[in-house]
């Protein structure tokens, strides 16, 4: 089942990393994943019906990244998407980004890292496949069981003239350099980090994202905790200095076992703050305290990562987190 993200800066001494860890060693190969970059094939293409027999012959990864699911409308599709590569803005925008993306093995290596370091504990071989293009702006992370296709120019540096005009700017400032492993990586095992569906509390998807976060920091350890969350310095410093403060609001005000899609949505979902707190807690910040609370539960459990992806009832993550911050 395909997975969309529409949802580097090195820390040296974040959990033991070390400086061979967090460098790109260009000595050394990706050895884990694959990585293909197809905007120069993509940039001969003159034609429409030429790209709809492009998208074809790769259809296991871009059918899912063009959103082609019924090929009856495979032309309206292609016609779509070629619009947006068939313009006098696009040669410059591919420039920028061969420029700011020069080096692939450079730019995944740390993704490469964490396939390593998770293929090592883990009971199956993950082998990600990752596929870059310039797309104009039509996607930026799809996956596809094994196989990850990534819109490179969604995440140019955002004092780059060219940028998706379509996001405000709470998820604008999330897609740069220093953030594509991150989302690449978070969006690629969100296949694989179970939920009961079951369940509609808020705990229960605080804890979902959670998972999810604490799995991405460790894999990548040399990336800054805040980077994986999607918060800047300011918004991750504020609420880190009022975890105590915000989790007694969710106490206070029963949150925990809300069922309300609507009362859910005010503290998961993308918002430039969680007003109903305070105008200065950003938004999301139940899944950032999704995180807290199984960060507590994984301090003292002998979880392998895999099998905390694999954990779906949050009873025993939660009341075995021993999570009080107040």
């Amino acid at each position: 089942e395909k997975v969309k993200s529409k949802s580097l800066f090195f820390f040296l001494v974040l959990f033991g990393c070390s400086s061979n860890d967090c460098y790109y060693n260009q000595n050394k190969l990706l050895q884990n994943i694959t990585v293909e970059n197809i905007t120069e094939e993509i940039s001969t293409i003159k034609k429409v019906s030429d790209f709809g027999d492009f998208l074809s012959e790769n259809k296991t990864n871009l059918y899912p990244f063009y959103e082609v699911e019924d090929t009856s409308f495979l032309l309206d599709k292609a016609a779509n998407a070629f619009s947006l590569i068939d313009n006098l803005y696009f040669d410059s925008l591919s420039y920028d980004v061969s420029l700011e993306f020069d080096n692939l093995q450079r730019v995944f290596y740390q993704f490469d890292k964490s396939i390593e370091k998770l293929n090592k504990e883990s009971n199956r071989i993950f082998n990600p496949k990752i596929t870059v293009l310039t797309s104009g702006f039509f996607n930026d992370v799809v996956v596809n069981g094994e196989n990850i296709v990534i819109g490179l120019d969604y995440f140019l540096p955002i004092t780059n003239k060219y940028k998706p005009r379509d996001l405000p700017s709470y998820i604008l400032n999330r897609y740069s350099p220093e953030n594509i492993n991150a989302t690449s990586l978070s969006t690629y095992l969100s296949q694989f980090n179970l939920v009961n569906e079951s369940d509609l509390t808020l705990i229960n998807e605080m804890i979902s994202f959670g998972k999810l976060y604490y799995v991405v920091s460790k894999l990548l350890p040399c990336t800054e905790e805040r980077i994986v969350l999607g918060y800047s310095n300011e918004e991750y410093n504020l609420i880190q200095n009022n975890e105590a403060f915000i989790y007694s609001y969710f106490l206070q005000n029963e949150l925990l076992f809300e069922e309300s899609n609507i009362i859910k949505q005010k503290y998961l979902s993308e918002r430039p703050s969680t007003f109903e707190i305070s105008q200065s807690v950003p938004g999301r910040v139940g899944r950032w305290l999704g995180w807290k609370i199984v960060s507590s539960f994984m301090s003292s459990s002998t979880y392998t990562l895999e099998e905390l992806l694999k954990e779906d009832d949050y009873k025993n993550i939660f009341y075995n987190s021993n999570y009080n911050p107040i």
